[in-house]
């Protein structure tokens, strides 16, 4: 398996990953249901090693592409600033989630403006690696590409009989 493929098969994992636990972050504070918070934060610890292999798996995913494909090499450089901004986002947010589990441990309660902060921050971060995942859909995906189509131009014989 090479880099592009380790790249593609982990890359989704987050992205999706993040949107199905926040719906579970949601459950756990609607139901005050403190095992499936804790079994929310294993997943989303989870999350972050697919994310890190993601990451690192993504500059010799471009190295093999670069050669044989067309590949803007801005979209590939803005597309990783996200990816690692994303990434350091979940690391941060991972040791909020593992400051909760530890507090779990001790047997203290996880306050509720702590499971609240966690939560919006899931979703924030849901959106975020959406965008990240569209300009990484821009390097191999050209068709999601934003363009004008040519039933919207004007014809070129109607503007030479102007």
């Amino acid at each position: 398996m090479n880099a592009a493929q380790v790249h593609l098969l982990t890359v989704h994992i987050p992205v999706i990953g993040c949107w199905g636990l926040s719906i579970l972050f949601i459950l756990a504070q609607y139901l005050r249901d403190d095992r499936l918070f804790k079994i929310s934060s294993w997943l989303f610890l989870t999350l972050l090693l697919a994310a890190t292999i993601a990451y690192f798996s993504g500059p010799p995913a471009y190295d093999l592409l670069k050669d044989s494909y067309s590949v803007s090499k801005e979209t590939v450089e803005f597309h990783a600033i996200l990816a690692r901004s994303g990434l350091l986002a979940m690391v941060v947010l991972s040791m909020v989630v593992g400051n909760a589990l530890v507090q779990g441990f001790q047997g203290e309660k996880v306050p509720g403006w702590q499971r609240w902060g966690i939560l919006i921050s899931m979703l924030l971060l849901s959106i975020f690696w959406g965008a990240v995942a569209h300009w990484g859909g821009l390097i191999r995906h050209p068709e999601i590409q934003y363009s004008v189509s040519k039933s919207m131009e004007e014809p070129e014989h109607q503007q030479a009989t102007e």
